[in-house]
């Protein structure tokens, strides 16, 4: 399976100050395949306004839907669960930025 990590030119992982939802690279994935999101919602088993906010932002990607994704998209679980661990981290950590 693939790790999908961004990489710079020595083969080190990149780490940056901003984070991106699952849901917005989910939705680029989409872009990028020319797969209509209700078509997509329907085989994920998603209602199509539960699925528009996980493109949102709105909804966390859950195991079960990362196992889901990685079947239609080929795409690895871990790597959905990942990206959506790193997005509720650098959140959270914004938020004790905020409040000290």
């Amino acid at each position: 399976m693939n790790n999908y990590k961004v990489l710079n030119s020595r083969g080190k992982e990149i780490h940056t100050d901003i984070t991106i939802h699952p849901g917005e690279v989910l939705q680029d994935e989409l872009d990028a395949r020319n797969i209509k999101k209700s078509l997509f919602a329907e085989q994920l088993g998603m209602k199509a306004g539960h699925f528009s906010e996980l493109l949102h932002g709105k909804r966390h990607v859950s195991a079960a839907t990362a196992l889901k994704l990685e079947k239609l998209l080929g795409i690895s679980a871990e790597y959905w669960m990942r990206v959506q661990v790193y997005y509720d981290l650098f959140m959270e950590r914004h938020k004790e930025m905020e409040v000290a």
